[in-house]
Order: structure tokens, then sequence, then C-alpha cells
């Protein structure tokens, strides 16, 4: 294991500069690193606190929060402007207090482990990742996790998303509430009277990392809740799940449809 040098970058161009060196990460919250395969590989870390991408802000009818805002104050600021937004139902869940003023976001999207809490959620409010550095621009949040060699000497910049009003759910199945995730589910949704106006459906944790279910979204809009019959429509909706600490993959994919169907009966309860 090599010692590990700290560089302390005063502008987001010495960053990108530092980053490209041989074995050398940026460091945000720092929780990624202790799970890394490469921890004894790293030479040394990028230290992104002095940059100026820690705010949050809401902007043409856009929420924005820079990548080193941590969970809790992504909590503290959504409680704000957006209090029943399925961001503070996932985030409030993860981890721990002390570890949710450690995580931040941008490290978590970059990273992206298979027990996100954020992940779900961003993708159903489908989310943008504006990147700095080599792969600068803005990608949409299922492109750029489908897409890995983009954080390549590159730096997440923000996440960005309508603010719109969503009816919201989101579940995490975990044998206790400090454990990682087996798999999350994220829902969206919107009524028109009785109807099922719009709906978004995500599930992280499953064999390719995550899904979204639009078939099934396609076909719930339009119809009316009081006619949906969840059992029926998802006893034939099966996800690929790998085999776990928190059981098999055949127990794995029965307790997500029935997980499923409880968040859109409760969705659409009332």
């Amino acid at each position: 294991m090599y010692e590990i040098k700290w560089y302390f970058p005063q502008s987001i161009d010495e960053a990108l500069g530092l980053i490209k060196l041989e074995s050398v990460i940026p460091h945000a919250g720092g929780t990624g690193i202790l799970k890394s395969r490469l921890l004894e590989k790293i030479k040394g870390l990028v230290d992104l606190g002095k940059l100026p991408i820690n705010y949050f802000c809401e902007e043409n009818g856009e929420i924005k929060i820079g990548a080193m805002q941590t969970y809790n104050d992504v909590i503290e600021n959504l409680q704000q402007i957006d209090p029943d937004s399925i961001l503070i139902k996932a985030l409030s869940q993860a981890a721990s207090t002390p570890l949710r003023n450690r995580i931040t976001v941008g490290g978590s999207v970059s990273y992206f482990p298979i027990w996100s809490d954020i992940m779900g959620p961003l993708i159903a409010l489908d989310a943008k990742v504006t990147l700095l550095g080599e792969n600068a621009g803005m990608y949409d949040i299922r492109y750029f996790a489908k897409n890995r060699l983009l954080r390549r000497n590159s730096l997440v910049k923000e996440v960005k998303f309508e603010k719109d009003r969503w009816r919201s759910y989101y579940f995490r199945a975990a044998r206790t509430s400090f454990d990682y995730a087996a798999f999350t589910i994220s829902i969206l949704a919107k009524k028109d009277k009785n109807l099922v106006k719009d709906i978004r459906i995500v599930v992280t944790g499953c064999a390719r990392k995550f899904s979204r279910l639009e078939d099934l979204e396609e076909e719930l809009k339009g119809k009316e809740t009081q006619d949906l019959n969840f059992d029926d429509i998802f006893k034939d909706i099966n996800l690929e799940f790998r085999g776990k600490r928190h059981g098999s993959p055949e127990y794995l994919n029965h307790l997500f449809q029935v997980e499923l169907a409880r968040g859109l009966s409760k969705i659409f309860g009332d």
C-alpha cells in the first residue's frame, strides 16, 4: 500500500489537472473510497472541499444540487421548498446521521454503489448530471450511469431536475435501518381525478443495477385508480436479481413484486 499524498486545490482547473495524475482520485466525503477495491493502489487524494460546487438552488423551475452537498444538506434544503420530495424520503433512510453528514451527492452519483439510496429517485426524476473536465457536458443520469468511462478525468459539478408536484413512494429492502439495501423502489405518480395521469417506477439493486419499468408505466397510464388490481398486474413482472446475503434471486424477485404492489396501493390509495 502506498503512502497517500493529499492535494488541496483552490480552483476547478487545478483539481482537474491533479486527477489526471496516475492513481490520484477525487475525495469528497470519503465514504466511497472505504469500499473501493482500489484502496491499496491509491497514491493521492484530491480534496474537493474548496471548490465552488457546494450549493443548492431553485432556478427557472429546476432544482440544482452541487456535487459537494451532503445528504443532510439536501434533506434540509429540500424541506424548505419541496417537503414531500422523494429525495427526502430516500436520503433520510440512508446510512446513519454521521454518514449522511459525509456522503456527498457527487460522490454517490459518480460511484453509484448497488445499494445507493439516491440513484433511484434521481433516475425517476429524470435528473441531468453536469460534468467538468475531459468529458465536460450535461448528461441524462441514465446514460451517465450506464457509461462509466465518462468519469475518466472528470468531476461531477451538479445534478438538476425539474421541480414538479409528484405523489411519491420510496422503499428500501434491508434487514435493519442501517444495513445496505438489497434493492430499492422509487415511484412518482400524478393523478387527474381518478385517472393515472403520469407515473415513473425505478428499481435499483437488480442484476442490471437499475431498471425503469417503462412497460408497466405505459400500462398504468390512463387507467382508473379504483379499477387497478395490483396483484394481477405484477404477478408476471419479474426482475433478475443476483444471489446475495439478503436472500436468493427468487426470494428477492418475490419481495420486489410484493413491495411494488404495496407501494402503488399506497400511492393511489386515497
